[in-house]
């Protein structure tokens, strides 16, 4: 048994073809100890040359794409939740880390509205005192480079923002 071994999986009835030391890369996994050659636990016999897990197929693509590239890459929070349940099943530490991480990075709808209606707010402010255009961008580039620290997924919230100034810069 080698680490470039190739190893095929039937998850929940998807095959996957990956090498072992893809498998044991995350030493203290449960993957880890099913695939490791030193390891006392062994997966069951493969049926159809593929070992049969049964979990969801979908999360699995991302646990092995996080495997080989060590990044997580979801477009939804419901998809992270089941993401954050498969890394405790299968004890992946490194990857429940990732998920915090971006957990403690992303920040709510609601928390995107209160920063909107704060910005908007001192807009109405500035144009009651006829304080000029100028200010009124610095507050939108102020807006735009909060959205862009956490919130890559919300920029169609910029324009909805640059939308709201045009339209009162009409006015």
């Amino acid at each position: 048994m080698s680490l470039s071994d190739i190893i095929v999986l039937n998850v929940g009835g998807t095959r996957f073809e990956t090498t072992r030391a893809t498998l044991v890369s995350q030493p203290d996994s449960m993957l880890a100890k099913m695939f490791d050659p030193d390891s006392p636990l062994v997966p069951a016999k493969p049926k159809d040359d593929a070992y049969f897990l049964d979990r969801d197929p979908e999360t699995f693509s991302l646990i092995l794409s996080f495997l080989r590239s060590g990044e997580i890459f979801v477009d939804s929070k419901m998809v992270l939740n089941k993401l954050s349940h498969e890394a405790k099943f299968y004890q992946l530490q490194g990857l429940e880390a990732k998920i915090q991480e971006i957990e403690a990075k992303n920040v709510s709808g609601q928390d995107i509205l209160n920063k909107l209606s704060q910005i908007v707010t001192k807009i109405d402010a500035l144009e009651e005192n006829r304080v000029s255009v100028l200010e009124q961008r610095k507050l939108m580039t102020e807006f735009r480079e909060w959205m862009q620290e956490d919130l890559k997924n919300f920029q169609y919230l910029v324009r909805i923002a640059d939308d709201i100034f045009t339209s009162r810069r009409r006015i």
